[in-house]
């Protein structure tokens, strides 16, 4: 299975617009088993967007964050319940600019439970800073965010979608060379190995459609978390048609 994957961040997208220049550009009836494409607008637009019926036959719809927390007294917060009353399949957790925000490992894994209970599929983002790849410690920092999940025995870790995702290349307009993109996947495949765990890894990090083919011939890529080129319908669906 191959994934592609929208996240729209705090962006106000015209969905209308957006889903004509998608279809022009994209035959949507190719779409089928071998690709999921999951659009993630932000909260105010979930519902409008879950409620047209190409996305309900189409394509899937996600949220960009959840709270770890049941319903109740969390002003501002998101539940998986409240998720669940819109048909929500995915949702990303522990990107970096929510990491950022003083989002802990803890914090992801707990978000991950919850969803994981409401069978929503997390799309768990990991990835270093610029100065953790210059001191060579890349591999240390990823064990330090993907333990917290894999040594969790309650936990199908199986269930979810990982997303590498470089610090250094979100939204710097230069994606990840491959042979980065390579050593951290590959060194990430070997730890889910080890713990006899499958994984399902994307790509996220300035990700368009003259340098997609080239990452998805990346060992072990299974397709692409994209920000700022998938919120242009015309350019998200030329990146479809390099699956």
């Amino acid at each position: 299975m191959k994934f592609l994957i929208a996240n729209w961040k705090m962006n106000l997208v015209d969905s209308d617009n957006w889903l004509l220049a998608f279809n022009e550009n994209f035959d949507n009836s190719s779409i089928n088993n071998s690709l999921e494409i999951v659009i993630c607008p932000s909260f105010t637009q979930l519902a409008e967007v879950a409620q047209k019926s190409f996305f309900k036959n189409k394509i899937k719809i996600g949220a960009q964050n959840v709270s770890e927390n049941p319903p109740g007294p969390y002003t501002g917060e998101i539940s998986t319940e409240h998720l669940s009353q819109f048909g929500i399949n995915y949702c990303i957790v522990g990107h970096s600019e929510r990491r950022a925000l003083g989002e802990s490992n803890s914090d992801v894994k707990n978000k991950v439970k919850k969803l994981l209970s409401k069978k929503i599929t997390p799309i768990v983002c990991f990835g270093e800073s610029l100065e953790i790849q210059e001191k060579r410690e890349t591999e240390k920092f990823l064990l330090s965010q993907l333990d917290y999940l894999l040594k969790d025995k309650d936990l199908d870790i199986n269930k979810c979608i990982f997303a590498y995702e470089p610090l250094w290349a979100i939204g710097k307009g230069v994606a990840a060379d491959l042979q980065t993109i390579n050593t951290s996947i590959s060194y990430v495949k070997k730890v889910f190995d080890k713990n006899n765990s499958s994984l399902t890894v994307l790509y996220g990090g300035s990700v368009n459609k003259d340098n997609s083919p080239e990452i998805l011939s990346a060992d072990h890529i299974s397709g692409f978390l994209v920000g700022n080129s998938s919120l242009d319908g015309k350019e998200f669906a030329n990146i479809a048609k390099n699956f």
